[in-house]
């Protein structure tokens, strides 16, 4: 069987709150969520897109009982359409409300949305990754970590949000950024995918074809 085909979707509306498809899969939780946009697919199915207020991940939920990834923007390139894949619904609530059994702490987030700069530090390109490849792996990343600082966790230390993700050849790449403030990220290291994440990297991949 083949994995579902990417749909294309575009935002319709961030003014009027929809709250059916989330009070039918997770009626408990509801008070979790803030609803952000309404999104219409090719199909015309209208998706919700709610982001938990604690782990700020994403359910895309359509009044069908359907759950939806938000995988990549081409807005540049194609009016502003965006890519949604169909996720199993109870798989994905169990990763946006960061239980412990998830492997990675988010599964292609919106970045484009969520950070409107990137910024470089010095070290980003170190080992020789591009900031064309680099782009390419964050703007499609399979997964998001949170990491403590190497020091550990202090009192205004940031954390470190791990993206991993393939560049344009398909190369897996590991990259390492934090956030600089509400809109922007800093990255900070990129290399080639490294065995400590290959698990995790491998388990998403296979939960996505």
């Amino acid at each position: 069987m083949h994995p579902p085909r990417p749909r294309k979707g575009k935002v319709l509306q961030h003014d009027a709150p929809i709250w059916g498809p989330l009070s039918e899969l997770a009626p408990d939780q509801m008070g979790q969520f803030m609803w952000m946009h309404e999104v219409e697919l090719e199909d015309g199915s209208r998706l919700h897109a709610y982001k938990h207020h604690r782990t700020l991940r994403y359910l895309h939920l359509d009044h069908g009982g359907r759950a939806f990834v938000f995988v990549w923007n081409e807005e540049r390139v194609d009016g502003g359409l965006s890519e949604y894949e169909e996720v199993d619904p109870r798989w994905l609530l169990d990763l946006v409300l960061g239980r412990p059994e998830e492997r990675a702490t988010v599964f292609r987030q919106n970045i484009s949305a969520e950070f409107k700069r990137i910024r470089w530090a010095r070290s980003a390109t170190k080992h020789r990754i591009s900031k064309t490849r680099i782009r390419h792996a964050l703007e499609r990343c399979l997964a998001i970590l949170e990491q403590e600082p190497p020091d550990g966790p202090r009192p205004g230390a940031e954390i470190r949000l791990v993206f991993l993700g393939d560049d344009a050849a398909g190369s897996p790449l590991e990259v390492i950024a934090v956030e600089t403030d509400r809109e922007s990220l800093m990255v900070i290291h990129a290399m080639e995918l490294r065995s400590r994440y290959l698990s995790t990297y491998e388990e998403v991949r296979r939960c996505n074809r």
